[in-house]
């Protein structure tokens, strides 16, 4: 876990209030999922928690990344396999699993199960039901069913500050970016940790007013490369962490992300029904998608009755919705409504 903590440093500034209060809940509750958008610091904040934990005594403690599992089955095997459990030549079953960890205290951290999620969530709630002195923390995009949920959004703008001024200086920069100058980047990243952490290593090599305009362009802004080393595929650009992300949507899904790019600023589920509903993606299917964007954490909320999507989801969209050759239709549809809106009194 301290490896871990090590490498996937990015958005732990600002996090202090949330780990104590993500302990607290692990020890009282002894199953929980931190849930949020990719680059948010799920693994960091878990890693951190983690960290904090592993003087007390465990009869073990360990860590399973489930991103590479790709295969159903697998996750009593991985979960295993991270407390050091021998499942002798066969692969080990979760009956195996629990009778092998029984009542003695065990720490487990269980990173990235979105890609399983529906195979975590049975597994994971069925571990601690068995282990009464079983302690599991995980991360995901998505929620697990029977986990108590610790959802984790981008940090306080005045954090963010902070977040990208740390950046800038580890990535070699000698002066810190106008205060003023921070503040419309962070603001324009949505606060996200790892685009402010790929903003600040952009720094060591270029002034904020040039970065403003850069990420400005959207193109540019996903392919920008995160600075840190031994950082996952899907966390090195904001196209690399929004490309996992679409794998785990369903068609529906996918279809609406790209027509809702349209939208730029919050929008409700109704402006969502009238722009981007027609016969391939009927009223009825569109909800589901809808709800399904939210749970993936892709539709944050906005005002009351509102959503958003971030500006890099946005742009991810917008290039979608252009090579399905739907872009000006939609955006005339959006445009149409915005007036018809304004007009109403």
């Amino acid at each position: 876990m301290r490896q871990l903590l090590d490498t996937r440093s990015a958005g732990l500034i600002g996090r202090e209030s949330a780990a104590a209060e993500l302990e607290s809940l692990l020890r009282e509750k002894r199953l929980v999922t931190v849930v949020g958008p990719g680059g948010v610091g799920k693994t960091a904040l878990a890693a951190q928690v983690g960290g904090r934990l592993l003087d007390e005594p465990w009869a073990a403690a360990g860590t399973a990344d489930l991103a590479p599992l790709d295969v159903p089955g697998l996750v009593p095997h991985s979960l295993a396999r991270a407390l050091r459990i021998d499942g002798s030549t066969a692969l080990p079953q979760l009956p195996a699993l629990a009778d092998a960890i029984g009542r003695r205290p065990m720490l487990l951290v269980v990173d990235t199960c979105d890609r399983r999620a529906e195979e975590c969530g049975e597994t994971l709630a069925q571990l601690v039901e068995a282990c009464p002195a079983l302690h599991v923390l995980a991360t995901s995009r998505i929620p697990l069913a029977a986990s108590d949920t610790f959802p984790l959004a981008s940090p306080a703008p005045d954090t963010g500050v902070q977040l990208l001024t740390s950046a800038a200086r580890e990535a070699g920069a000698t002066e810190d970016p106008d205060p003023d100058l921070a503040r419309r980047i962070c603001a324009a990243l949505d606060g996200l940790p790892l685009a402010l952490r790929i903003a600040g290593g952009q720094l060591a090599h270029r002034d904020a007013d040039d970065l403003l305009t850069l990420i400005g362009r959207p193109d540019q802004l996903l392919d920008l490369p995160a600075p840190m080393p031994g950082l996952p595929y899907r966390l090195r650009t904001l196209r690399g962490s929004l490309c996992w992300s679409v794998r785990l949507c369903s068609p529906g899904e996918r279809l609406l992300w790209a027509r809702a790019g349209v939208f730029t600023g919050p929008f409700t589920r109704d402006d969502a029904l009238t722009v981007c509903a027609d016969e391939r993606l009927p009223p009825d299917d569109l909800v589901l998608a809808f709800d399904g964007l939210a749970n993936h954490s892709l539709l944050t909320p906005g005002p009351p009755g509102t959503f958003r999507m971030s500006a890099a989801t946005r742009a991810y969209g917008k290039q979608m919705l252009e090579l399905l050759g739907e872009d000006a239709e939609f955006r005339r549809r959006a445009l149409t409504h915005c007036l018809q809106n304004a007009l109403t009194p």
